[in-house]
């Protein structure tokens, strides 16, 4: 039949016929050819009725009128319509996953094909330096976190005097403090040399001389030092004050454990004569003695630290405030440099440093478990006669040598290394909010005035020189980039003058405005290629600068630039650091490619801005600055890295002093409890007690060398 239907003319046949013939009522049936003729190829076809054609083609028949009555007609064959069913599933079901395999080979064989380019951003991409993107902080994200090390409440803070009287009043008695000083110390010394038992204090020659005056020479040895433990803290009397106020006023700290080590090994050292058992062990007066000698000497340091620091900081009326801003940048703690005064820098240098802070919270704690320690090994062990001698060893041994000299040792010499070079750290106040993050690097950072000179002017197309200088001047001056200062002595070199500009814009390497009816571009030999400005053949130089005039090369200018030696070290610095220098140059030449190629910086490791961020971080809003770090009364990036990171340093080892001083206190008043307790004088010695209280003294003077060691 299916021959038949291809003969032009031949007869039509309806789709219930060919039903009647390729359809069957079961699966068996249509799988199975009648007997007597050969097998039928199946034709698969929709499952549904299908519309039944007219004989003579045309259109299909258009379904009745909604609402009206379908006819009732009966089909031509009694039988009922077959359904149809395909001959096999898995047929349909493997042609489906056919078709799918071949959409995936053909996705994978043409997967890395790359659309047709567009010449638009590829030139974009070609003259368009690269820049990092911004991390933006999360709603939901929680605050960023404080630092740990707080600071005095604003309402707490000391009078702002300005940094020259500030200056003026540490000078006074510091030179006699000084003197104080050292006659502390040798005090202390012959303090030690009298406890200890050298062939060169021949005591036995005394004991003739003093058998008829009945005094023995335990007894004169005892009242040597007692009386050499005086004068000692009469020389520190600061110390001495300072522990009775803070107790009275139930604010004690490292000072009043002092003052209760010099009380109980005065009454130690008084009584010790008269006590059984006590003959050949000495009081502890002179590690008493190198206590206070230590402690005056950490006041010391400190005040001439902010001596230095007050005098650094009012050298300039108007000198660069560092602050740290804390989701400046990428959402990230960033440092900022920016012209300012010298407002609110008296009141942080003279707060309370970290020493002090943490011993505040330390001391209540050590004096009480100092006292209870010398009660449980006197009278909780029946021996009240050991009351004053565990007393003073308890009390000693808490109040550590490196207390004082935590903060005010390393500080002394990092504001001496600052004050050189014309930088003031604002105290601990300002080193206690360096941390890690990031760091702003202008243009006057990489190339202070000076460091930058025309080398050449040329100019094209018949123009004036002193227009083409006057309109490059007038856009650079707008720009307010590290440019302005070397063309403005080219302007009045050649006589032209400032242009008034409007509708000016930012691109990345240059910028457009409307001087006098005519569009103005300066920027770099990219930025005229991006903005479709030819260039005669050879002129195409990194390190310049070109104008163009409605749409008109019209002059180049070439730059030297002179990087000093001192930047790349810096940089270098900041990274140790963990600071991450920020590019927010406006200079458009100055692009992370150029200072890698001629200046071998390490770009690789710096941040570079879009073109808008670099506008807004290079002059940020001094109200909206973060906190005081330090002033700076000099160009360049040498000086603000030594303020920035000697700031960092000095944090870092403040916070490691005072974990070996309080160690070594809480280590000290264990042991002496225990040695207290059971009566152990041969084991609790002077010499003993000294090497102890020496061995955690010497961390503390290798942390303070290390702050200035970068």
């Amino acid at each position: 039949m299916s021959d038949e239907t291809k003969t032009p003319g031949g007869p039509e046949y309806t789709v219930d016929e060919i039903l009647a013939e390729y359809g069957s009522k079961s699966k068996k049936a249509a799988s199975e050819p009648p007997r007597g003729e050969k097998a039928r190829k199946v034709v698969d076809f929709p499952t549904g009725k299908l519309p039944t054609l007219p004989a003579g083609g045309g259109d299909p028949p258009q379904p009745p009128p909604r609402g009206a009555k379908k006819p009732s007609a009966k089909p031509k064959a009694e039988e009922p319509m077959p359904e149809i069913v395909p001959e096999n599933m898995g047929r349909a079901i493997g042609a489906h996953l056919h078709t799918l395999l071949r959409r995936a080979d053909n996705f994978a064989d043409h997967m890395y094909d790359r659309a047709e380019p567009d010449p638009e951003a590829l030139k974009a991409e070609k003259y368009t330096p690269g820049v990092d993107k911004e991390d933006l902080p999360d709603e939901d994200a929680p605050p960023p976190r404080r630092s740990r090390l707080r600071l005095v409440k604003p309402r707490d803070l000391p009078p702002d005097t300005p940094p020259a009287k500030l200056a003026a009043q540490y000078a006074k008695g510091l030179k006699g403090q000084g003197v104080r000083v050292r006659f502390a110390l040798l005090s202390a010394v012959l303090a030690v040399l009298c406890s200890l038992d050298l062939p060169f204090l021949t005591w036995d020659t005394l004991a003739g001389s003093l058998a008829g005056l009945g005094v023995t020479v335990f007894e004169l040895r005892c009242w040597v030092l007692t009386t050499l433990l005086l004068v000692t803290a009469l020389l520190c009397y600061e110390i001495i004050i300072a522990g009775a106020k803070q107790f009275f006023t139930l604010r004690p700290q490292a000072e009043s454990i002092l003052l209760f080590a010099w009380l109980f090994t005065l009454g130690d050292g008084l009584t010790a004569p008269r006590l059984e058992g006590r003959t050949g062990f000495l009081p502890f007066s002179a590690v008493t003695a190198l206590g206070f000698a230590f402690a005056l000497r950490g006041e010391h340091a400190r005040r001439r630290g902010d001596r230095l620091s007050a005098k650094a900081a009012a050298q300039s009326r108007t000198p660069y405030v560092v602050s740290l801003d804390e989701t400046l940048w990428s959402s990230k703690p960033t440092y900022t440099k920016i012209s300012g005064s010298n407002l609110g820098f008296g009141s942080r240098l003279q707060m309370e440093d970290g020493a002090h802070f943490a011993y505040r919270i330390a001391s209540p704690l050590l004096l009480l478990g100092a006292m209870l320690c010398a009660l449980m090994a006197s009278a909780g062990q029946e021996a009240p006669e050991r009351l004053l001698w565990a007393a003073s060893a308890c009390f000693t041994a808490s109040a550590s040598w490196s207390a004082l000299l935590a903060f005010g040792l390393p500080y002394r010499q990092l504001a001496e290394r600052l004050s050189k070079i014309g930088a003031a750290l604002a105290g601990w106040a300002g080193a206690a909010r360096c941390r890690h993050g990031g760091v702003i690097v202008s243009d006057l950072d990489l190339f202070p005035p000076g460091s930058v000179t025309v080398a050449q002017v040329k100019v094209f197309g018949g123009a004036a020189t002193e227009k083409v200088v006057g309109y490059t001047a007038t856009m650079l001056r707008v720009m307010d980039c590290g440019l302005t200062r070397p063309f403005h002595d080219l302007l009045r070199t050649h006589g032209a003058l400032y242009r008034e500009v409007s509708g000016v814009e930012w691109h990345e390497g240059g910028a457009s405005g409307v001087i006098r009816n005519q569009e103005v571009l300066v920027g770099t030999a990219a930025y005229m290629h991006l903005m479709e400005v030819p260039l005669p053949p050879g002129h195409n130089i990194k390190n310049a600068i070109f104008c163009a005039i409605n749409g008109q090369l019209s002059g180049l200018f070439l730059l030297n630039y002179a990087m000093s030696g001192a930047v790349n070290p810096s940089l270098s610095a900041f990274m140790k650091a963990g600071v991450a220098p920020v590019l927010a140059t406006r200079d458009p030449n100055l692009i992370p490619a150029l200072l890698e190629q001629k200046f071998k910086l390490p770009v690789d490791k710096m941040e570079f801005p879009p073109v808008g961020r670099r506008l807004e971080l290079s002059k940020p809003d001094p109200e909206e600055v973060g906190g005081l770090v330090a002033l700076l009364t000099r160009e360049g990036l040498s000086v603000y890295c030594d303020a920035v990171v000697g700031g960092r340093r000095l944090r870092l080892a403040t916070r490691w002093g005072l974990i070996f001083a309080l160690g070594g206190s809480v280590i000290g008043l264990c042991l002496t409890f225990y040695l207290t307790s059971v009566g152990a004088f041969a084991s609790l010695t002077v010499v003993n007690f000294l090497i102890f209280m020496a061995a955690w003294l010497v961390p503390q003077f290798l942390i303070a060398n290390w702050v200035n060691q970068y």
